[in-house]
């Protein structure tokens, strides 16, 4: 199934991640629109399945980017909301998501 099944009618996409980031060990490409944050990956090797995330961007009270790494940088993002979020991945798109989320907060 595509992404767009996925989506509320009227749900608006506002950004997508280029490069897939991590949360829990997997790969996901993350997109948030003007309602949700979703993560979407599909899976198998043979039987392809969609893996699909959703948080409410409502419930959102905290965020906070960081980078580890000397040489090969990673970086990091922690998403306070019901549960706590932590994704990882290139800072380049580790960044311009905490920039799209902050406009939420």
């Amino acid at each position: 199934m595509p992404l767009e099944d996925y989506l509320i009618p009227g749900e608006e996409v506002r950004f997508q991640s280029g490069r897939p980031l991590n949360f829990g060990g997997k790969p996901y490409t993350l997109i948030v629109t003007d309602k949700r944050l979703i993560m979407f990956a599909r899976r198998g090797a043979l039987v392809k399945k969609d893996d699909v995330l959703s948080f409410k961007l409502d419930e959102m009270h905290g965020v906070k980017y960081r980078e580890s790494g000397k040489l090969m940088k990673t970086g990091m993002l922690e998403i306070e909301a019901r549960s706590l979020l932590q994704l990882q991945g290139s800072p380049l798109t580790v960044k311009t998501l905490y920039q799209q989320l902050m406009i939420f907060l």
